[in-house]
């Protein structure tokens, strides 16, 4: 074992310890599951003590249920409903919803945004390449700036570790799928201070319709180097590249129900038009600093690119002879890059008895997107029995441009007194954007954020904890007197207990929320055809998380959700009190893992998923998709040398929809992967 010298009287970062490679490492653990700091609130302050509702979906966990791609990866968590307009596809935007509010199609990655990239995509990292997925439940805009008030989905990249041990893997699953994958890495040099890391997917596939592929090369390079004891930086690049087909879209299945009995493999589009490609390159760097006066620098900044070409062909109805739909054609094409950078210093001080962690930060953000889109016709489908081959010339595209800055500062303060922890942040942001195709380009919105908390620690584990928190987020079009609609406004009060029992492997989170978003848009009943901001939209909800590890071979993971999600102003008399479009009052799950000392290596691994019945529209007399449970099963065993994984999802075949649209159906994959 070799550890890192350093300078007398020097600074330094958390120490890097460097052992030897052994596949030994790599053998699960059921404390897998259990995550016991989180990067979202950019501190390294433990759960237990942080007076927000936070999940985390560890490496384990994700090594255990095999998802396919991030959304399917928060199908166990509370407060989050995936799966919201049919079988997931993770191209295209919408996205989860968290306590009752769309996240959209941006979310974070590494701590920096990725931005909404257009209606019809999204961006996207291949699951292999992801350490960890955490939610942090509420607004988040005092630490990211503009961000939606249901709460932000920040994914952890894998990065060099000093114990890394390798692994290929070989995965053939459902819909012909063929996955290589590959995680390398090691020292570069005898000192063992330059650390790299290699994570690549390479994937053959189609999806669930006929004439469809589902193709990707993912590759993502890190290195770290530990340039001293009290300094060091980290570099990540990240390329992929998609060749995909859209999903099907047919009429509404509740107007037409002839669509509900069609088979899923069923293709409404024209396979020689369909293509969903993207292409996305990104480089960046993580740079951390110890000085000697106590104050840590921590700069992380990533420049990102994405190219889209979107081609569609969709049915929208039905003739009256119940078997001839009318189809339309769409194109999208996105070119956009992304440039973030978020800079801060922190330190840990005591004074007057109190302990503090505080912290001054400044980020910025620069997107620009260049973009097309146009709508076109397509010749008539017989849904009973199709002919495809018809030529499907390119809509006429009108182009857009649209760039976005925002500039945020922002300072935080944790306080901790003999049992008592507290903090407060604030920020203040100015964003700026333009659009080409408004009348009134260019907007400038200014916001201040903040939060409160307080929590205090028990001897016994327990945690009782309350919390404050805003968050803004800007949005585009023009009121009747031309003026630029100002951004929406979120507010939560939360209050919950957190669980760590003394000793055993476990946490426990039980939440009350009340979350209201101001400055939302309803129709402007002076003016018709225009919208003004009077609307608001509330959730209120109770959320039951939890992990615990039972008798050293059992984990038990359970998620409960009831909210009410609601639109509580608007001046659409049938929408008021109406429940919220795509989002359920219930929704619950259970996954446990079974590890039996009597058979070293086994794992016996399964869950169930309850989502309640779900509006399928807007307003009170919406439809309703009716509430179903889905269960997945996981068996893997697993030596220091090799792991073989059996993975199924909705394993029943079970059939439901989801906003007028069908779900999965029953999935398999088996895995092997090698060690050394």
């Amino acid at each position: 074992m070799a550890t890192l010298p350093k300078a007398a009287g020097e600074a330094t970062l958390a120490p890097v310890t460097v052992t030897a490679s052994t596949a030994a490492t790599n053998r699960s653990s059921l404390a897998g599951y259990l995550p016991k700091t989180s990067s979202t609130l950019k501190s390294s302050t433990p759960l237990i003590e942080t007076p927000r509702s936070i999940s985390i979906v560890t490496r384990e966990q994700i090594k255990t249920q095999a998802p396919k791609n991030i959304e399917q990866a928060l199908s166990y968590t509370a407060g989050v409903v995936t799966e919201t307009s049919g079988a997931q596809d993770s191209r295209m935007s919408g996205g989860a919803t968290i306590r009752g509010f769309s996240n959209g199609s941006a979310y974070y990655k590494d701590g920096l945004l990725q931005p909404a990239v257009g209606t019809y995509a999204s961006w996207d990292d291949a699951i292999d390449t992801i350490e960890s997925i955490e939610i942090l439940k509420g607004p988040a805009s005092v630490l990211y700036g503009h961000s939606r008030p249901g709460g932000i989905v920040n994914v952890n990249t894998k990065r060099p570790t000093a114990d890394h041990v390798n692994s290929v893997g070989l995965q053939l699953g459902s819909y012909n799928r063929r996955q290589l994958s590959a995680d390398v890495g090691s020292a570069l040099d005898e000192d063992q201070r330059v650390l790299f890391r290699l994570a690549a997917t390479g994937r053959d596939g189609e999806t669930r319709l006929d004439h469809s592929r589902d193709d990707l090369l993912s590759v993502a390079p890190s290195l770290l180097w530990n340039i001293s004891a009290a300094t060091k930086l980290t570099l990540l690049g990240n390329y992929s590249r998609e060749r995909g087909t859209p999903k099907a879209w047919w009429p509404n299945a509740y107007t037409f129900p002839q669509s509900a009995g069609l088979p899923t493999s069923r293709n409404a589009g024209e396979p020689s038009f369909e293509r969903f490609d993207r292409d996305i390159r990104s480089f960046g760097y993580s740079f951390e600093h110890a000085t000697d006066s106590g104050w840590n620098f921590t700069q992380n900044l990533r420049y990102a690119e994405i190219d889209i070409d979107y081609r569609h062909v969709y049915a929208y109805n039905l003739l009256a002879d119940g078997r001839t739909a009318n189809r339309g054609s769409l194109a999208q094409q996105t070119e956009a890059n992304n440039l973030a950078v978020d800079s801060r210093l922190a330190r840990d001080f005591s004074w007057g008895g109190v302990s503090h962690a505080f912290s001054l930060g400044l980020d910025y953000l620069k997107y620009r997107q260049r973009g097309a889109v146009g709508f076109g016709t397509a010749p008539d489908l017989d849904i009973y029995a199709p002919v495809y081959g018809y030529e499907i010339p390119l809509p006429a595209l009108n182009p857009t441009r649209s760039t976005l800055a925002q500039t945020g500062i922002y300072t935080t303060n944790q306080f901790k007194w003999n049992r008592w922890v507290a903090n407060a942040s604030l920020r203040y942001d100015v964003a700026r954007s333009t659009r080409e195709s408004t009348t009134q380009p260019k907007t400038r919105d200014s916001a201040t954020t903040g939060s409160l908390g307080l929590l205090y620690l028990f001897d016994n584990g327990i945690a009782p904890y309350a919390s404050y928190a805003t968050s803004f987020n800007p949005i585009t079009g023009l009121k009747f007197d031309g003026s630029a609609f100002e951004p929406t406004e979120g507010t939560q009060y939360e209050a919950g207990v957190k669980y760590q029992p003394p000793g055993q492997e476990g946490f426990v989170t039980v939440s009350l929320f009340d979350l209201t978003q101001t400055n939302t848009t309803t129709t402007d009943l002076a003016h018709p055809g225009f919208s003004v901001q009077t609307g608001e939209e509330r959730s209120t909800g109770i959320e039951l998380e939890g992990y615990i590890v039972l008798m050293r071979d059992l984990g038990i993971k359970g998620a409960y959700t009831y909210q009410n999600p609601r639109v509580t102003r608007s001046n659409v008399a049938n929408r008021v009190g109406c429940q919220s479009n795509q989002v359920p009052k219930e929704t619950a799950s259970i996954w446990l893992d079974y590890r039996p000392a009597a058979l070293a290596g086994w794992q016996f691994a399964g869950g169930a998923r309850y989502k309640g019945k779900t509006p399928a529209g807007f307003g009170c007399s919406a439809p309703y998709d009716k509430a179903f449970t889905l269960a997945d099963l996981a068996i893997a065993y697993e030596t220091t040398e090799y792991r073989i994984a059996l993975n199924v999802t909705n394993v029943f075949d079970k059939k439901y929809f989801t906003n007028a649209f069908r779900g999965s159906e029953r999935e398999t994959s088996v895995q092997f992967n090698y060690y050394w």
